[in-house]
Order: C-alpha cells, then structure tokens, then sequence
C-alpha cells in the first residue's frame, strides 16, 4: 500500500473541508435566516439599454442628486460591473458603484453569503417595475443571475413581490408575471428555489397596508390566496407567505381572515423604533402577541429585524442623515437577542442590499476613506466604532448559528466576534 504524501493528505482535508461547509435545504423555510433582496441598482453602461443610474442617482452621478445613503465596500467588485461616478475618493481615485443587472456583481453577493453560512434571500419584486419594459427587462436579468449565483454557491431564494403603488390591474399582472417566472425562467424548477409546506414558497407584500387598501381590496386578495393555494394549474400553486403590516392584530376581521389564510406572515418593523427600548415596546406589542395568535392558528410566524436606518439623501434632506444608528451592531443584535427569545424559529433580516434607506447589511464602506470625500454617505465608523466591511454579515451568521441550535442566544454580541 502506497504512503499518501503530504500534499495528497492536504488536498483530501481540504476537501473534506469544503464538503462540511454548510449548505441550507430547499424544502423548508423552518430554521432559516432570509435576507430580502433588492437587486434594483444598475448603471446607464450596464448592458441593459435603461441608461439609468436605477436606484442610485436621479440624474448625475454625484451626491447633489445620490438617492441612497450607504456606501457598498467596492474593492471586491469586477471591474466589468462597476461605473464610475463623479466623485472621488479622499485619495483623488474615481468613486465606483456596480450594477445588479450584471452577474458578476450578483455572484459576488452569493458568495459572501456562502463564505459566511447563510441561508438565502428574497428577491425583491415590485410589480410597478417590471410594468415596464425597461424595469422588466433589468429584473428578469436580475431573477436569472440570483438563480444561477444561488445554485453555484449552494444558497436559496424565492420570489417577494412588493404590490406597493401596483395600481388596479395588480392581481392580474402578479399572477401573469409569475407564471411568466415559472414557465420561462423555471424558478420553482431550479436547483436553489425554496419549497415549504410541499410547495414553493412565494411572498406577497404589501396586503392590509393602509396604501394599498385603495387598490388590493379584501375579495381580491381573497381569490388570488385561493388561485395560488388550489385554483391554478398545479406548477403554479405555491405557500404564501404575507408581508403584512405590524398593527394587523388590530385590523378589521375581514382582513384578519385574509392573514388566516396566509401560510406565513412576516409583520413589517423597519422604522417602527429606533432604540432599545423601542424594541422592546416592539416585542411586547407585536412579536409575543403575534407568535402566540400564529401558533392557536396554525400560521407560521416570520418577524422582521433590521440593523439602522437612514434616507437622508432619498428624501434630499427632509429626514435626518442616520436617523436610526447601528450603533455598531448593538441594535441590530437586541432585536436578534430578542425575536430567537421568544421562540420564533425563522427570522427576516431587513435587507441585503438596501442602500436606499440605510438597511443593507452586506459589505459596507468601513471607513470614511472609502467613501466619496465631503459627501453625505453612511460608512461603518458612522458612529465612532471600527468595523471590518464584513461585520453585519458576521452578525447575521451569529444570528442563524443561534436559530439553528448551534450556539446559545446571548444578550450581548458573541465575544467571539471581534469588531
């Protein structure tokens, strides 16, 4: 019998390494940590044909007309999916952003979620984008770059779509975009696409909101719960889960028939506090009533967490620039400590890739000297505390270590962790 070298010896732990590596099911959404995903930031050079700095500028690049607050962390981006600005970093080099409707920038975002152990996203989908043709074409793009990216890197994704200012003909284009998303994207047929319940999981956001109640009537979301649970044609049926508004225990009973009908629900919290204490009120208020009233129900129950918020720039001054701060984490890790303590065994995390309104959560400027010099753009050290660009996707592993039964829930950021 042969010696095995030492190298031959390597190359077998190290693959054994990567076997062990953890890989999220497809079949449940029970256990899991999701992150919504907005994939809407594209450059007028992107490819698409949009000319457009969608979801970044409203017209020239620079801060005078920015439209988000956080700046990403750009030094792992391609060089074929970033654009330059006209702003300049503190050392005079061009500013950079990347566009989603490239894979490469899509890729880059699933293998930061492979790298840290987590589960997947929702993809984002307003049905007011894709009415169009240019917001369709970029958002097909982006649907085939999340299947693809999630499949390479072993991570899951299911359809969100937002009906959020959709208009009259809402329920109509969901149903058509979907079974578009299924017979020529074959979504639910793809390696990565999450089933629950035996079915594929698919969001609707937005039912019961005071704003779109004018158009998203009680018998509308009625009937489409039914055409997706057992109306339509078996390849489209799918588990619904509603992201509904936080004050829905208080709705009329017509609408809380409506939620009974959901598979899941996940409560809106952004924004609704902006401290501790606040999230505490919150808990009490919303995610103990809300478990308890989805459990006698028989609904599984998604609460939502969030790490700060900002959208100074999207609102051109008329909100204060990081209007709820990080705090390094600390605020963020209270809702954790706080939802996963009170039983709840599927969390939502407030966003990915939401610059727009300060929530993002992947890989962000560390420093002000990665972020455009003079401008108002949130970076990690916003609030005096030196972070790796990397620091909230640590956290939200921290964060599913815990929902897994892999590490005991902490009231305080794992010591483990170091900022």
């Amino acid at each position: 019998m042969k010696t095995l070298s030492l190298i031959t010896i390597f190359i077998i732990i190290a693959s054994s390494s990567i076997a062990q590596k953890y890989v999220p099911t497809t079949t449940t959404l029970n256990g899991k940590v999701m992150f919504g995903y907005q994939g809407w930031q594209a450059t007028p050079n992107d490819g698409s044909g949009n000319n457009v700095w969608r979801h970044l500028f409203n017209g020239k690049p620079d801060a005078k007309n920015a439209d988000f607050d956080v700046w990403p962390d750009m030094h792992e981006y391609p060089a074929d999916v970033t654009e330059a600005t006209n702003m300049s970093y503190p050392d005079g080099s061009p500013a950079k952003l990347y566009s989603a409707y490239k894979y490469g920038a899509v890729d880059l975002h699933f293998k930061w979620m492979m790298e840290h152990d987590l589960d997947g996203v929702f993809e984002q989908r307003f049905v007011t984008d894709v009415q169009s043709r240019g917001g369709k074409r970029h958002f097909n793009q982006v649907v085939r770059n999340v299947k693809m990216a999630s499949e390479k890197y072993k991570r899951v994704y299911c359809i969100m779509y937002d009906i959020s200012g959709a208009g009259p003909n809402w329920k109509k284009e969901l149903m058509a975009d979907w079974m578009f998303l299924v017979d020529s994207s074959q979504v639910t047929t793809g390696k990565s696409y999450l089933h629950h319940n035996g079915k594929p999981l698919l969001s609707i956001w937005g039912l019961g909101f005071d704003h779109t109640k004018p158009f998203a009537s009680v018998t509308q979301a009625d009937s489409l719960l039914d055409w997706f649970h057992k109306n339509a044609p078996k390849k489209y049926q799918a588990t619904i889960m509603g992201g509904i508004n936080d004050t829905w225990l208080t709705h009329t009973d017509d609408w809380k028939a409506i939620y009974n009908k959901m598979d899941i629900i996940s409560p809106w919290a952004v924004g609704r506090f902006g401290d501790d204490k606040g999230a505490d009120k919150f808990r009490d208020r919303a995610i103990v009533p809300d478990k308890a009233y989805c459990d006698a129900h028989k609904v599984a129950y998604m609460p939502v967490i969030f790490p700060g918020f900002s959208w100074y720039n999207l609102r051109h001054g008329k909100s204060p620039f990081n209007q709820i701060p990080r705090r390094g984490g600390d605020f963020y890790w209270h809702q954790s400590y706080n939802a996963i303590n009170a039983g709840v065994n599927m969390v939502y995390i407030a966003m990915y890739d939401e610059i727009d309104e300060g929530t993002a959560m992947y890989k962000a400027a560390p420093t002000a000297a990665e972020r455009p010099a003079n401008e108002k753009f949130l970076s990690l050290d916003q609030d005096g505390i030196a972070l790796p660009s990397d620091w909230y996707l640590q956290l939200a592993r921290a964060t599913s270590e815990i929902l897994r039964g892999n590490a005991k829930n902490s009231v305080e950021i794992p010591a483990e962790l170091k900022r």
